[in-house]
């Protein structure tokens, strides 16, 4: 069970990582304070950046693996 935690700290840093060094347009260090980003004006996944798509499937393999952690620990 220790190694599948250690899995999910290494997502979650991943995840945070990923999402400062998104490129915003309100200028340099955006991502840390919000903003506007190409996720918010359309749906399509084929049409996010590299770094957009990357968040996506880091988070839901945080979000996988913590439900994981919750039915197991029941």
């Amino acid at each position: 069970m220790e190694a599948w935690m250690i899995v999910q700290i290494l997502v979650s840093v991943a995840v945070i990582i990923v999402v400062i060094f998104q490129p915003r347009k309100a200028g340099l260090g955006g991502g840390i304070f919000g903003g506007a980003t190409r996720a918010d004006r359309s749906s399509k996944f084929k049409s996010l950046p590299i770094l957009g798509k990357l968040t996506v499937v880091l988070s839901v393999i945080f979000m996988v693996l913590s439900l994981l952690f919750a039915f197991l620990l029941i």
